[in-house]
């Protein structure tokens, strides 16, 4: 039942990834496409410039035209009295208007051309706004991804926390219970109270440091004091001394056992792994680098 509730808050970085994965191939797309868009501005923008140069070009041609036109209206007023000149005036002006309608033909053209250039460079201006827009959404979906990815970090970090205190707390309670079972066997001189599987802590290699009289298979990681039983033939016996040893006690870490949990087993309290830590600085220079199966010496 707990490992179907830590699940979810164990998918939520895995989801938290691929999103601000998926989020960053879409803002370098956007990035390409706001180049491009600008790259066809300025190409616009150089055309409308070389469109207004010819278009510029065209009217001073036109003007000159026209001069030429007037100049030929002047030559046939001046030929009148003469059939030849008058026909050649006339031909003249005819080929002038001809010029000058083909100019303003080519002119409406140019315009047309630049009119269009034009509306071509105020859709590429919108299209950079979109492109913008765009960018600044991603921007935006960019950042909530990453808080909550910041959220689902807290999430989970919490809830290693919750385990480890419950873990602490079945601990304490195993131990509690084994404490008042010897202590009432003791007592009483009857068996003591055997746990169940379920609340028999991860056993653990250490050394023998408990009394020389204790309850059978006892877990391996309680190292809580008690006293011995009674003998039933001597009423007033004294409880026996524990035997001086020198050997050094260890522990081989479990899968989901930390420092803490250690600490607990062996001194009833999660506040003294540093002291677990300084015995083995050799082999375990930082407290996050625990790993199963590590072999601990236990001061």
């Amino acid at each position: 039942m707990k490992l179907r509730l830590l699940l979810p808050l164990l998918a939520l970085p895995v989801l938290a990834t691929a999103g601000r994965a998926q989020t960053s191939d879409s803002v370098a797309q956007l990035r390409r496409d706001f180049t491009t868009v600008q790259q066809q501005r300025d190409t616009l923008a150089e055309q409308v410039n070389q469109l207004r140069a010819e278009r510029d070009a065209l009217q001073s041609e036109r003007d000159a035209l026209r001069t030429e036109q007037d100049t030929a209206k002047a030559k046939i007023t001046a030929a009148e009295t003469s059939a030849v000149e008058a026909s050649e005036a006339v031909r003249a002006q005819k080929e002038a208007e001809m010029t000058v309608d083909m100019t303003v033909r080519a002119y409406a053209i140019k315009e047309q051309e630049a009119a269009d250039a034009v509306k071509a460079a105020k859709i590429a201006a919108e299209r950079q706004i979109s492109a913008e827009q765009a960018r600044d959404a991603a921007l935006a979906e960019a950042q909530q991804v990453a808080a909550e990815r910041d959220a689902a970090k807290q999430a989970e970090s919490a809830a290693v926390a919750a385990k480890a205190a419950m873990q602490n707390e079945l601990y304490a309670a195993q131990i509690r219970i084994e404490n008042l079972s010897r202590a009432l066997s003791a007592r009483s001189g009857v068996a003591a109270y055997a746990p169940s599987a379920a609340l028999v802590p991860t056993p653990v290699a250490t050394e023998d440091f408990s009394t020389p009289v204790a309850p059978a298979n006892p877990p391996a990681s309680s190292v809580a004091k008690v006293e011995s039983p009674k003998s039933p033939t001597t009423p007033s016996a004294a409880p026996a001394a524990p035997a001086p040893t020198t050997s050094v006690r260890t522990h081989t870490v479990a899968e989901g056992e930390s420092l803490s949990l250690i600490s607990f087993k062996y001194y009833q309290s999660p506040n003294r792994w540093d002291k677990i830590v300084a015995a083995n600085r050799a082999k375990l220079k930082n407290p996050d680098q625990l790993r199963p199966g590590m072999v601990l010496i236990i001061p």
